[in-house]
């Protein structure tokens, strides 16, 4: 049994019946429980407790007459009666409740007959008691018949039958009281830990209950709310038409399920929730209230609007992926003429001028082209282990020359930055397009700054990073004293064509770059700003398994001259012209091929040694990669290098990008294939 007796009876009443049958029979009793701790004593005599359990020779007859009475209790005798050795007498009843045994009543000790004297003088000098006081002792244990002790036993029993009703009917009622507690314990921990936010509300509609879920989700903690209405905690519940909700359904009306939007104190956007309300009825079936449940759908929200991101996001690159393959080969054929051109005058030349304004117009469309690509993620790329800080020391000059000279250009890299792993030219993209932003942010000057830092984000702090996940960041934070910008501005910064330019001043592609570009390298983008007061981009990267190189690949624009065999195969016919021109004016001899089975059995005619094969990705009949893998059956040595105006995921399909191929993207300039037809040489491959 979990209840001690202490619990089941009323100890001080039974010490007062007790002392009243004392004071009647002139018979000692107590009730001791079988830990033996005394719970009430009455008439007690000294004979045991000073002489006769104080010696250690007569102890052990009290010891065995302990032993006796409990094992006459424990053979569930009705009451226990002996003598011990030294002539004294005591009795013991069981007290039990609902069968189970909790405690003894004890009688004694007594006489059943006047003692003998003679006994007890030899019984003190036996044991070395002081006569005069054992006598003294013994003269007041009373002596009772042991009809009287009977009738006494009597009563004791009638009275253990009594405390076992009594014990019994508390015994119940403590378990129904600790049924009641442990059943609302239950509801208190199921509401503490249900997965949904549960509310209740009085009939004034003040908040009564507020779980642990609606602390998390909200923000405020039960104790800010409770005994508060609605609209005193949370305003916007009253302009969205909660409260007129809950006044609905207090009335008894039946209300639909909401989304409703509700701002944290701690956080810069609010989240969303829906909630199901229900009237709380008493045993009468009276409305006394409303009871709430709630659902935190925030990500839900969010990954609506990332869907909704990401089917712009598909739009722009179906379009990019359809218009770049043609786009890029005339880009290509307008540039490479343009340079041709050039190559056959001196700069003095009337139509150097005009050849140099094609050039660089093929060259900036060529770039809208790439940011198109990069937006949607289908951009080839390089990426390899890079230090941010050098690569941002590199583009300084650069960026000096994009923004205004009353612009001031702060640059604070982080000590010992970690590596990233990323394409070099995706980084220029990035700060160009960003301090391109921060320059039209102030139009009267101001200040850009560039910081770097290592940043580990935890669990927790990725619960106030839009996309973040947990890890080692570098961070890149790129911030201007500006105009700032709204929160509706903010809202639409990385979408594609967006921008707040006047008409011909921007192509809203910018942002929408940055954006593609910090996303297809796993990383993630947080902007902050206040009109005003400036605005600052907060670039999270990955970091890198891998260090990055000692010093910079060198990025070098020069022009290569080389030497040996190229075939090219192409099957555009203007784009097939322009770059055998390029190839001829690098010092190369040149094969051309319009289809890769033509180019097969130039390769195939052992007169023809071809030191470098120089092909288009996807052409009509067979792609570029399957002319390789025949050719290379019987030249296993010949170095390739690819080029495609596709788009990445098409190129990957062929086999190129996935393989580590030398790749060259279209459109490109003579410097740019010199340079990869070099490095396709000097590979290993």
């Amino acid at each position: 049994m979990k209840y001690s007796i202490n619990q089941l009876l009323d100890i001080p009443k039974l010490q007062v019946i007790l002392d009243s049958l004392y004071e009647v029979s002139g018979i000692p009793s107590a009730i001791i429980d079988l830990e033996g701790k005394i719970l009430t004593g009455s008439g007690w005599q000294d004979i045991c407790t000073k002489f006769h359990r104080g010696n250690p020779t007569t102890e052990k007859f009290c010891i065995e007459s302990d032993q006796e009475i409990t094992s006459g209790l424990q053979d569930q005798q009705r009451h226990v009666q002996i003598t011990c050795p030294l002539g004294l007498t005591d009795t013991a009843t069981p007290l039990v409740i609902e069968g189970e045994h909790l405690a003894n009543i004890f009688t004694g000790q007594l006489f059943l007959q006047p003692p003998d004297r003679q006994r007890f003088r030899l019984q003190a000098e036996k044991y070395g008691f002081e006569e005069a006081s054992y006598l003294l002792a013994i003269d007041r244990v009373p002596v009772i018949s042991q009809d009287k002790l009977d009738q006494n036993l009597s009563f004791i029993a009638n009275l253990t039958e009594l405390l076992a009703i009594q014990g019994l009917t508390q015994l119940r009622s403590l378990e129904v009281q600790e049924c009641l507690r442990e059943s609302e314990e239950r509801v208190q921990q199921i509401i503490a830990s249900a997965q949904e936010g549960i509310i209740v509300y009085d009939c004034g509609l003040r908040f009564q209950v507020w779980n642990r879920y609606m602390e998390e989700m909200s923000g405020f903690s039960a104790q800010q709310v409770l005994g508060r209405l609605p609209q005193e905690v949370f305003p916007m519940l009253e302009r969205s038409g909660v409260v007129e909700r809950l006044r609905r359904v207090l009335a008894g009306h039946g209300v639909d399920s909401a989304e409703v939007e509700l701002q944290r104190p701690d956080l810069p956007r609010s989240i969303w929730h829906t909630d199901t309300l229900a009237p709380l009825k008493n045993a009468d079936g009276e409305i006394v209230g409303v009871i709430a449940t709630v659902r935190d759908i925030t990500e839900r929200k969010h990954t609506e609007e990332q869907l909704r991101q990401a089917l712009k996001m598909e739009s722009v690159g179906r379009l990019a992926g359809g218009v770049a393959h043609d786009f890029n080969n005339m880009l290509t054929v307008i540039m490479g003429q343009a340079q041709l051109a050039q190559m056959k005058i001196t700069q003095g030349h009337p139509l150097w001028q005009p050849l140099e304004q094609i050039a660089i117009a093929a060259q900036r469309s060529s770039q809208i082209t790439r940011q198109l690509l990069a937006f949607s993620r289908k951009e080839i790329i390089d990426p390899r282990p890079v230090d941010l800080n050098q690569l941002i020391s590199e583009a300084q000059k650069t960026l000096l020359r994009l923004i205004e000279e009353s612009i001031t250009l702060h640059c604070h890299p982080g000590a010992d930055l970690w590596a990233v792993k990323m394409d070099p030219s995706q980084v220029d993209q990035v700060l160009v397009n960003l301090a391109v932003n921060a320059r039209d942010a102030m139009p009267d000057g101001g200040v850009l700054s560039i910081h770097t830092e290592n940043l580990h984000l935890s669990q927790k702090s990725c619960q106030y990073l839009h996309d973040a996940s947990p890890g080692d960041y570098v961070q890149l934070v790129v911030s201007d004293t500006g105009m700032g910008m709204s929160e509706e501005v903010l809202e639409h910064i990385f979408e594609p064509f967006y921008t707040t330019k006047g008409l011909g001043k921007g192509t809203g592609l910018g942002l929408a770059t940055v954006y593609g570009i910090i996303r297809q390298n796993g990383g993630f983008i947080n902007v902050y700003s206040e009109v005003g007061h400036g605005t600052s981009f907060k670039i999270y990267l990955p970091r890198s398994s891998s260090a990055a190189p000692a010093e910079a690949q060198r990025r070098c624009t020069d022009v290569r001259i080389g030497s040996g065999t190229v075939l090219l195969v192409e099957d555009n016919d203007m784009v097939r012209t322009v770059t055998m021109s390029y190839l001829e004016e690098l010092g190369y001899r040149v094969i051309v091929a319009d289809t890769p089975r033509d180019g097969i059995e130039i390769c195939a005619n052992r007169q023809n040694k071809i030191d470098l094969v120089l092909t288009d990705v996807i052409m009509p009949g067979m792609s570029g990669s399957d002319m390789v893998r025949e050719i290379k059956v019987n030249f296993p040595e010949v170095k390739v290098l690819f080029m495609s105006g596709y788009t990445a995921d098409l190129v990957a399909r062929s086999g190129v990008v996935e393989e580590g191929m030398h790749f060259i993207q279209k459109p490109f300039d003579i410097s740019t294939l010199s340079v990869k037809i070099e490095d396709t040489f000097l590979s290993d491959d």
